[in-house]
């Protein structure tokens, strides 16, 4: 796959799972604001990545990564969903689609993840330096989305309390 097509994989995989950002805010309209505050580091990702940013890069590996660390490690959200996929090929209906939609989210957060990381990693100009972009995406990424939490929906707060007590 030539750089150019890791860099739309990666857009694609950002477009992705605002795709299903807004599938689930449309789902639970208390949400709405939270996800169109969510899909923010996303797009930019997505643009960075397109035009071959570092940045952008950056970006995208830590969005992609916080989201699958905290839908399957500090929740069962992940796990959830690719139990309602097992339920829905075995007997062709599913209970809770707005846990279902954790399947796609994976993929694409997987997808962005992981081509960001080929994006950056094909980079013919690569640098110490770069790593403090990363660092700051690694302090900066969380901390976008925890404050998001905070101001619309402090109920997801919860899924960090193993981590300060």
């Amino acid at each position: 796959m030539t750089s150019n097509r890791i860099d739309v994989a990666a857009a694609i995989s950002a477009a992705a799972f605002i795709a299903v950002l807004a599938v689930a805010a449309w789902w639970d309209p208390s949400i709405r604001v939270l996800h169109v505050f969510e899909s923010l580091p996303y797009l930019l990702a997505a643009v960075l990545c397109l035009r071959r940013s570092k940045l952008g890069y950056a970006l995208g590996f830590v969005s992609g990564a916080f989201w699958l660390w905290t839908g399957g490690l500090l929740t069962t959200f992940i796990r959830n969903g690719f139990e309602r996929l097992e339920m829905l090929i075995r007997t062709g209906a599913v209970d809770r689609p707005d846990i279902l939609i954790a399947v796609p989210a994976a993929l694409a957060a997987a997808g962005l993840t992981l081509s960001a990381a080929i994006g950056y990693g094909r980079l013919p100009n690569k640098a110490w330096r770069d790593a403090v972009v990363l660092g700051a995406a690694v302090v900066m990424v969380p901390a976008y989305f925890i404050a998001i939490f905070a101001a619309f929906a402090p109920q997801y707060l919860r899924m960090f309390r193993s981590l300060v007590g």
